[in-house]
């Protein structure tokens, strides 16, 4: 059997991680759909977008001459925003289609065209048994694949190391902004794009790959705070949190993840609140560090080798 990963390689991202995770995995082509754009995602000039633009406006046909030049046997897509119309095409040329898709498709306002897009395909490679079952009942075929950790950027550290601070990765948006606010004086750092819109929270820079690993490797807490899309549902950021020995402080979640509430991590439900638990835990070292070993034992295997190993043992069984 012979795949053909297709994506955007971008810094940190799943496509990137799947990529490592198939290298040892015979007969497995990776190919950046998006070509240079993909690696100036963060770059906000009139030039970048420019390139942006024009790469997206063209990844379809791009699609269509890849499978056509390695002539695979499944079509492995990331994602695929924009590209229904490209997966017939593909289809109709002989070769399967899976697309993993890591978000919520129904969200629509994000991505308008996923359903339609996963219902044209062979296979969906969902994250969630909630969103699969979903999908399964107006008629798609899907298969689940849970969230894991790139070991590369995000090695297992020891959660009793000697730890301070609280870390927050991702990007800014009003309501992260909120609540990142209530930790003013705790040490907290935060880095991802987008936060010069912040009017509370020092202007930060992106941080990818084995630099955001090391940073969340020297904290105490690690801080995920989810899109309101997830609803409920959790993300890479879970295992990540774990794997660097943080304790993770989150927004209350079951679907996606293995931790409990006040077992392996803990929930809070308002900015106050957040602080009022990021206060206890750092002074609190031991339960701070019991609470981390728990959610590391439970997710150490969940990395994305695994996943990629689970994902093409299903291209083989589909």
């Amino acid at each position: 059997m012979k795949v053909l990963l297709a994506g955007e390689l971008t810094a940190g991202g799943l496509t990137s991680s799947l990529a490592h995770g198939m290298t040892g995995v015979e007969n497995v082509v990776s190919v950046d759909l998006y070509g240079e754009s993909s690696a100036s995602i963060d770059d906000r000039s009139l030039a970048a977008r420019a390139r942006r633009y024009s790469a997206r406006r063209n990844v379809g046909k791009r699609l269509v001459e890849l499978v056509a030049k390695y002539e695979p046997d499944w079509l492995l897509l990331v994602k695929g925003r924009g590209l229904s119309n490209a997966v017939s095409q593909v289809r109709r040329s002989g070769t399967k289609v899976a697309c993993y898709y890591p978000d919520n498709p129904f969200w629509t306002a994000g991505d308008p065209g996923a359903l339609e897009r996963l219902a044209r395909c062979d296979l969906a490679i969902l994250w969630s048994h909630r969103i699969a079952q979903r999908f399964q009942a107006v008629g798609g075929r899907s298969a689940v694949v849970p969230f894991g950790y790139d070991e590369r950027w995000y090695p297992p550290a020891e959660p009793d190391a000697d730890r301070d601070g609280i870390v927050f990765l991702g990007t800014w948006s009003p309501r992260r902004e909120r609540y990142l606010a209530a930790l003013d004086g705790l040490g907290l750092t935060v880095c991802g794009s987008g936060w010069n819109n912040a009017a509370s929270i020092p202007n930060t820079v992106a941080t990818y790959e084995g630099a955001a690993g090391a940073l969340l490797a020297r904290s105490a807490i690690g801080i995920n705070l989810l899109h309101p899309q997830c609803a409920g549902a959790h993300n890479m950021r879970t295992r990540e949190i774990v794997a660097a020995g943080a304790m993770q402080l989150c927004d209350p979640g079951h679907d996606g993840t293995p931790l409990l509430a006040n077992v392996d991590c803990e929930w809070f439900a308002s900015p106050q609140d957040l602080r009022t638990r990021a206060l206890r835990l750092l002074h609190q070292r031991d339960e701070r560090i019991d609470v981390a070993r728990r959610a590391q034992a439970k997710t150490l295997s969940d990395t994305y080798s695994q996943r990629a190993a689970t994902i093409v043992a299903q291209l083989e069984a589909a």
